[in-house]
């Protein structure tokens, strides 16, 4: 299969032909009319067709149809898919007992079939392993349930999929996709460390919806930061982000989610799915006409990301490192980038970075206290939460700085910090609400407070900075007991923090919480508003005399302000809209 074709200048579109639509693959009217709805707004490259989904086998003719009809309409690749969960019944969807040899020889028999239809397969999301029936219980013996599941489908992986496929069909290629819950992978048996390394290829979901409003809660940076994470998994090997149109709150967040997942540069982004795209209304002769309003959003995303996306360098942020099947202070790294410090994840730990932070996560490596002092040897940055302090104590951090972390809590609204390392803050700034923190207590003479919280006559750390380790930098931030607080620190605090994140990054822009910043490592870059209002800030650059070009308008933006070495632009963002800047010496 011919991954390297692009429907647009810098992607390929494919669009997931699910079981819903399969059924209706016998009725040629329905698919021309569908067909010429969707493919008006969008540029489709690669068309999957599902085979199997909640215990149901597609029929064979009516998938022969399907591919004879989008073979006709001179569709590039075309590629089959599957939901390999056993049944739609339960919560969760119970997935197949891989456990029991009758399920493991049925769901055998689906990659077979499959196999023999096409020469690319697509797992989609819920190839997962919940089941805990006696067979299981009994299987697993003393090891944990993630411990069994892991193990099992690195099996499956191997045996029940790549051999069986590749025995039907040896040019199948296959590729799994994940789903967007990367934080709790390992519980539902998917080996993130095993199955880029046994499948062909594989996609991240990048479906982030509506994070006020939906139960997963996720923060539509992921859509962005899940790419880069499994770019560093694998690389060569990793294809793209998928998007569906399940519960975005509004149609600019639909949007939003494949303009962050084209951010990341992907060779290709999938759409989920075609019957889920369409929209039904009858007109005045009781008629029923397909429309399709949700591609055409799609569309015009597309379109626009297409416009300047060649002229963007290679993406990059501040590395930080969240181990294979590492799990604590949930997704962590996609609230820093809602509040302007773009991310970089890195499943091993990013050794060539100047600059790493690391959370909770990190403790998953069991020498990552050895890899912190030789980081901070060579002179570099580390930052870490005072979450993965916590769980270093038994396992040597005492011997880069010894603090007390409490389980006593403080409560504030009021924040200082410090400009220099010598001075004394010069304002309080307030949150609207009081944020919680936990208490640290420190040797004075082992550390400084550079970020603090005000309560009542008393201060305590946010950001603390170690003294005298090594040549490196060493910070501790403790962050707000509930994560989303960040969003409401003062923007003067957030801008400290970004502060200390981003001394390697070439740009910063000093704007209150939910406005993000991508990088590219060829002085481009990216800032996307999320938030509901228009804003003014000061965006800075860290090199004096030059000027930014608007990638979109082709417009030069030359009232820069440039004092030490620096650049200062007052810079607009208008509600829920993005902005794509080159920068350029002024000669």
């Amino acid at each position: 299969m011919n991954v390297n074709y692009k429907s647009y200048n810098n992607f390929n579109i494919a669009i997931y032909f699910s079981n819903s639509a399969v059924k209706k693959a016998y009725d040629e009217q329905w698919l021309e009319k569908s067909y010429a709805a969707i493919s008006k707004n969008i540029r489709i490259g690669k068309i999957y067709i599902e085979t199997f989904r909640h215990g149901e086998t597609a029929d064979k003719e009516h998938i022969e149809k399907a591919i004879d009809f989008f073979r006709k309409k001179g569709i590039k690749q075309i590629s089959g898919g599957m939901m390999v969960n056993a049944s739609k019944s339960g919560p969760f969807r119970r997935s197949f007992c891989f456990t029991d040899p009758s399920e493991r020889e049925q769901f055998r028999q689906l990659v077979e079939y499959t196999a023999s239809l096409f020469d690319e397969i697509i797992f989609d999301d819920m190839f997962t392993f919940n089941c805990r029936c006696q067979k299981c219980q009994a299987a697993k013996g003393e090891m944990s349930w993630t411990e069994y599941r892991l193990k099992t489908m690195e099996g499956v992986y191997s045996d029940l999929v790549m051999k069986t496929a590749k025995s039907v069909n040896p040019n199948c290629d296959i590729i799994i996709k994940y789903p967007n819950w990367y934080e709790q992978y390992q519980f539902a048996g998917y080996n993130l460390e095993a199955g880029p390394r046994l499948f062909d290829h594989y996609y991240a979901g990048t479906e982030t919806r509506d994070s006020d409003n939906t139960t997963q809660h996720l923060q539509i940076y992921q859509s962005y930061n899940i790419m880069r994470y499994f770019d560093h998994l694998r690389p060569g090997h990793f294809n793209g982000g998928w998007v569906d149109p399940g519960s975005p709150g509004s149609w600019n967040r639909f949007a939003q989610q494949f303009d962050l997942t084209l951010f990341a540069k992907p060779k290709e982004t999938t759409i989920w799915d075609y019957d889920f795209l369409l929209d039904y209304i009858k007109d005045e002769n009781g008629e029923k006409n397909i429309l399709s309003i949700s591609s055409a959003i799609a569309g015009d995303s597309f379109e626009k990301v297409d416009s300047f996306l060649g002229e963007l360098g290679n993406p990059y942020g501040v590395a930080s490192y969240k181990p294979y099947q590492s799990f604590g202070e949930s997704y962590i790294h996609n609230y820093l980038g809602m509040i302007g410090i773009p991310i970089d994840l890195f499943p091993e730990f990013p050794e060539a970075s100047k600059v790493v932070f690391l959370s909770q996560q990190a403790s998953y490596d069991q020498d990552i206290v050895g890899k912190i002092k030789k980081f901070l040897a060579e002179g570099k940055r580390v930052i870490i939460t005072s979450q993965l302090y916590k769980a270093l104590l038994s396992r040597g951090i005492k011997n880069i700085v010894e603090f007390d972390y409490t389980d006593k809590k403080i409560s504030t609204s009021q924040f200082v910090f410090r400009e220099s390392m010598n001075g004394e803050p010069n304002n309080i700034y307030y949150s609207e609400n009081p944020i919680i923190f936990n208490e640290i207590y420190y040797g004075l003479t082992e550390a400084e407070e550079t970020i603090q919280c005000v309560v009542g006559n008393n201060r305590y750390p946010l950001a603390l900075t170690i003294r005298g380790y090594e040549k490196g930098d060493f910070y501790v931030i403790n962050m707000p007991d509930n994560i989303g607080d960040l969003y409401n620190l003062p923007r003067e605090v957030i801008s400290a923090i970004r502060h200390i994140f981003m001394t390697e990054i070439p740009v910063a822009y000093d704007a209150p919480a939910q406005v993000s910043l991508f990088v590219y490592d060829n002085n481009t870059f990216i800032i996307d508003s999320f938030r509901r209002n228009t804003v003014v800030c000061p965006l800075v650059v860290k090199k004096a005399n030059i000027r930014l070009r608007d990638l979109i308008t082709n417009e030069i933006v030359s009232n820069g302000i440039s004092h030490n070495g620096m650049t200062t632009f007052d810079l607009m963002m208008m509600p829920n809209s993005y902005r794509v800047f080159c920068i350029e010496e002024v000669i």
